[in-house]
C-alpha cells in the first residue's frame, strides 16, 4: 500500500473536491459566463425567466465542475448579468419592477442553495470511498499479515516500510519483544501506546498528526498478532507434553494390567509345580509347563514391543537394510508366532524379487501383523499371506476373514494403545499395529489397511524392492 494512500485515508476532514477541478470551475467561470450572455444575447428573444433558468443551468453545471466556490462567484456574477444585460431598465443595476426584484432573488438563492448541495454531496461521496479504502486496508492488515507465519514481524516490517522509517520496536513492561530495522541515532521519535503494557516506539521522523489514527491501527494489530504468536507457541509446547503425558498413563495402565496377566499365568504354572501338596502326572506337567512358557513368550513380545517403540519415537532405533526374501521372512514369523502360526496359508511366488528390509525388524512387523490377523480370524479361515511385485515395490499382505474395521476408521488402530473392540486381557498394550506401521516406514515402506473381499481386513506392507548401491 502506498503511504501517500494511507496519509488521505488518516485526514479527520478531506476537501470535497481536488485542486485541479476547483480551478477548472473558476476557469468555466471566467470562459463561460461571457460565452453563454452573448449566446443568450443574440439568440431569439427569451423572457427574463427563461434567461434566467439558463445561467441557473449554467450555476449547476459550474457547480458539478469546480464545487462550492466557483458555483457561488457564478451565482454572483449571473445575478449581475441578469441584471445588467436582461433586466429592464437595461445597462444599470437598477430593478425598476418588483417581480424581476424578486425572480433575481429567488435565482440568487436557488443557485446558493444548489452549489451547497452539490459540494456537500460531493463531500460525502469522497469521505465514504475514503472510508471504505480505509476499510480495505485495515481489513488487508488483519487478515494477510496475521496470516502470515510470523505475523507480528510482518505487521512490523509493514508499518515500517509504510512511514518510512528506520526502526519499529514493540516494548512491553519495559522488555523489548520484537523490532525490525535499525536504530537511528538518538531516542525514539515517537511513542504508541497500544495498552497498559505494550508501546511501540519508531525511530526516523514523528508520526503526523493525519497519520496517527492508522498507526495506532498498525499497533493494535501487532498486540493481536503478540498474542496469536505466544498461544501459538503455548500449544505447541503443551501439545507433546499432553502427548507424552496420555502415553505415560496408557504406558502404565499397560504394565499394570496387561503385562501382568502372562506374568501371573506363568508364576501361578511354575508355583504348581514346584508345589508338594498336590502331585501332578506327566500331562498335568506337560500342560503347566506349556502355560507358562506361552504365557512368558506373550511377556517377550509385549516387552519387546514396548521396547520397539521406545527406541522408535526416541529416533534410537537402528535400522539396517539387506536383500532379503519374502520366502525367508515369513517362515520365520511363522515360526515365532508356534502353533498357531502353522494355520496360516501362504502364497508367494518362487519368481518374486528380493525386497530391501532389515530382517530382525520385518520380522517384528510381520509377527505383529499375523498376530492380529489370527486373534480376530473365525475358526475354520486362518489368515494368508501372499506376495506381489508391483513396479519397484514389493507387496505382502496378511489377510483375515474377521469381522473388519470401518474404513473410517482405518487410522484408529494405528495409534498407540488403541484396541478397537478388543474385551478380553490377552490382546497385549495396543502396540502391534502402531509398531508395525512404524517399523514399516523406517525401512523405507508403508503399511496400509484394505478391506477384504468377502469380509475382514488385509494390511498391506511395502517395501522397496531390489539390492543396495554400491
Amino acid at each position: 500500500m502506498a503511504r501517500q494512500e494511507i496519509k488521505g485515508l488518516a485526514m479527520p476532514e478531506p476537501a470535497s473536491l481536488s485542486r485541479g477541478r476547483r480551478i477548472a470551475g473558476f476557469i468555466a467561470v471566467g470562459a463561460g459566463l461571457p460565452a453563454l450572455t452573448l449566446l443568450v444575447k443574440i439568440g431569439t428573444g427569451l423572457t427574463l425567466t427563461n434567461d434566467i433558468l439558463v445561467f441557473l443551468a449554467a450555476v449547476v453545471g459550474v457547480a458539478l465542475i469546480g464545487g462550492l466556490w466557483p458555483a457561488l462567484l457564478a451565482a454572483v456574477a449571473g445575478s449581475l448579468v441578469l441584471n445588467w444585460f436582461f433586466t429592464p431598465p437595461f445597462h444599470t443595476f437598477t430593478i425598476a419592477e418588483s417581480g424581476n426584484l424578486l425572480a433575481l432573488a429567488i435565482f440568487v438563492l436557488v443557485a446558493l442553495a444548489v452549489s451547497w448541495v452539490v459540494d456537500t454531496a460531493a463531500r460525502r461521496t469522497r469521505q465514504a470511498a475514503q472510508a471504505g479504502a480505509d476499510a480495505r486496508i485495515l481489513a488487508d492488515v488483519a487478515g494477510s499479515v496475521l496470516r502470515g507465519a510470523r505475523p507480528l514481524i510482518a505487521l512490523m516490517e509493514r508499518l515500517r516500510e509504510t512511514f518510512a522509517l528506520h526502526s519499529v520496536t514493540l516494548v512491553e513492561n519495559g522488555t523489548e519483544v520484537a523490532k525490525v530495522g535499525e536504530d537511528g541515532p538518538g531516542h525514539a521519535d515517537d511513542v504508541v501506546k497500544v495498552d497498559d503494557s505494550l508501546v511501540m516506539l519508531l525511530r526516523g521522523h514523528p508520526v503526523k498528526p493525519s497519520d496517527r489514527r492508522i498507526v495506532e491501527a498498525f499497533a493494535a494489530q501487532a498486540a493481536v498478532a503478540l498474542r496469536q504468536e505466544r498461544l501459538a507457541a503455548e500449544a505447541a509446547t503443551a501439545k507433546p507434553l499432553a502427548e507424552a503425558d496420555r502415553m505415560r498413563t496408557a504406558l502404565l495402565a499397560a504394565v499394570s494390567h496387561d503385562l501382568r496377566t502372562p506374568l501371573a499365568s506363568a508364576k501361578a504354572a511354575v508355583a504348581s509345580l514346584r508345589s508338594n501338596d498336590v502331585h501332578f502326572d506327566a500331562d498335568d506337567r506337560a500342560e503347566l509347563l506349556l502355560t507358562a512358557d506361552e504365557s512368558l513368550d506373550r511377556l517377550t513380545r509385549l516387552v519387546t514391543n514396548l521396547l520397539d517403540m521406545s527406541r522408535l519415537q526416541a529416533g534410537a532405533l537402528g535400522v539396517t537394510l539387506l536383500a532379503i526374501g519374502a520366502e525367508e521372512i515369513v517362515p520365520r514369523a511363522l515360526d515365532e508366532l508356534g502353533p498357531a502360526g502353522r494355520t496360516v496359508r501362504i502364497r508367494i511366488p518362487d519368481d518374486l524379487p528380493t525386497l530391501l528390509a532389515d530382517p530382525g525388524l520385518l520380522e517384528r512387523v510381520l509377527v505383529n501383523l499375523i498376530g492380529n490377523a489370527l486373534r480376530y480370524s473365525p475358526a475354520g479361515r486362518p489368515p494368508m499371506i501372499t506376495a506381489s511385485a508391483l513396479g519397484s515395490t514389493i507387496e505382502l499382505r496378511v489377510v483375515d476373514h474377521g469381522r473388519g474395521i470401518p474404513a473410517d476408521r482405518w487410522d484408529e488402530v494405528f495409534l498407540p494403545f488403541q484396541r478397537l473392540g478388543d474385551r478380553d486381557n490377552h490382546t497385549g498394550v495396543g502396540l502391534g499395529l502402531a509398531l508395525a506401521r512404524g517399523l514399516a516406514e523406517a525401512m523405507g515402506g508403508t503399511l496400509l489397511p484394505e478391506e477384504t473381499p468377502g469380509g475382514g481386513l488385509t494390511m498391506v506392507l511395502s517395501l522397496p524392492s531390489g539390492t543396495l548401491d554400491g
